[in-house]
């Protein structure tokens, strides 16, 4: 079945005479150095460069796009072994005021302005992760804070309990 979704789109992109093709995310893979916590981001200004660091919490499905929680809030079950939580990359033990304190956006878009495709950089992420990303610092009207990524690199991954399964 997912053989035939695949090639459904394939056919469907490759016979529109005036489909666009989808972006896709090339990124600089190397270490962009020394980071600074999500917390102290926002409290920078817009459009200031900047190297960010922190834990993947959420992967936005199809685009390159992914959210960053600072690295001072615990996941469940990371300092107690014998927290039995089945899904520690959600937070659910951090309270929901902390963790919006602590969390960004991280975008990586085309020319255009647009928030591109996933691409093949974006699917190597997996919640928990600890990232660094090299970007510039967005701030709406809000108060919501986006860093408008230019690469990001992998710096740890967690290791999890075997009765753990990560979502797909």
């Amino acid at each position: 079945m997912k053989l035939f979704v695949a090639c459904l789109a394939f056919v469907t992109f490759a016979c529109g005479k005036d489909t666009e093709k989808p972006q896709t995310v090339t990124l600089k893979l190397a270490d962009p150095g020394p980071g600074v916590s999500v917390k102290k981001v926002k409290e920078m200004g817009h459009g200031e460069e900047v190297v960010v660091e922190g834990r993947v919490s959420n992967i936005v499905t199809g685009v390159a796009a992914f959210n960053l929680i600072d690295v001072s809030l615990d996941y469940c079950g990371q300092k107690s072994p014998e927290d039995s939580c089945k899904t520690p990359w959600d937070y659910c033990c951090e309270d929901a005021g902390d963790r919006a304190a602590a969390t960004i956006s991280v975008e990586k878009r085309g020319a255009d302005g647009k928030i591109m495709g996933q691409g093949t950089h974006l699917p190597m992420l997996r919640l928990l992760d600890v990232v660094a990303a090299k970007g510039k610092i967005e701030k709406d009207d809000h108060g919501n804070v986006t860093v408008v990524a230019t690469s990001w690199f992998v710096r740890e991954r967690p290791q999890l309990p075997d009765d753990l399964h990560w979502p797909k």
